[in-house]
């Protein structure tokens, strides 16, 4: 259930800092770098799941970056440049590209399409937690149970997600109301309860005796993997 790892390999650092905030909030982990030569040594370091990949760097070809990717690594490879001609784009997927984007481009299609290709590669299931007759989905933060999509509100999809992305781990009630109202808020910390409650509505079979969002007493709260 780790984050999706992405590799930014751009050298316009507004685009990687506009990038960065609209991946992140939806739940990626993000490294980047400004050069071929700091973008290899990351991915020789860690070999991202998705690498998002300019063509035009100043030390280096990114389709020399793709190739040494394509070697070691099988996972996603999304090239984003300003370059349209035909036979560049070509070369782009001859090198084995899963996607080409081309600049200026919107960020909101960006993630659309990583989404896409999470889905048809095998980074998908491993991002998503199958318990009985609920699956969620860590990616695209989709809940079913018994295979229809459980409508939650924000608040009660945040709770749930950070719970399922620490599983067994026990959170007290200000922990959970600082990560997910945040310090300054104005609302109560039993606010975090009547959330809590709601949540169980939806995703437990019995909410008196939950099978998933588990109380710990006098800890707080875990999301239990034993669905016991």
């Amino acid at each position: 259930m780790n984050r999706i790892h992405i590799l930014i390999i751009e050298d316009e650092q507004p685009l990687i800092d506009i990038l960065r905030l609209y991946l992140e909030k939806e739940g990626f982990r993000v490294h980047s770098s400004n050069s071929a030569l700091e973008g290899l040594r990351l991915i020789d370091q860690m070999t991202p799941d998705i690498l998002l990949l300019d063509i035009h760097l100043p030390d280096q070809s990114g389709f020399e970056i793709a190739r040494t990717f394509r070697k070691r690594s099988d996972g996603i490879l999304i090239f984003i440049s300003g370059e349209k001609s035909k036979s560049t784009v070509l070369e782009g997927f001859e090198i084995g590209c899963d996607d080409y984007i081309i600049k200026p481009f919107d960020p909101g299609e960006l993630i659309a399409r990583i989404k896409a290709n999470i889905r048809r590669s095998n980074l998908a299931e491993s991002n998503i937690l199958r318990l009985g007759d609920l699956r969620i989905n860590l990616v695209d933060k989709t809940v079913h149970k018994k295979d229809e999509e459980i409508n939650l509100f924000t608040k009660e999809k945040r709770l749930l997600f950070y719970l399922a992305q620490h599983p067994n781990q026990v959170f007290s009630t200000e922990q959970l109301y600082d990560y997910i109202w945040g310090m300054d808020s104005t609302a109560d910390v039993k606010t975090v309860l009547v959330h809590l409650s709601t949540l169980r509505k939806k995703i437990e079979d019995n909410p008196q005796q939950p099978k998933y969002i588990q109380t710990e007493r006098g800890f707080g709260y875990k999301f239990s993997t034993s669905g016991k």
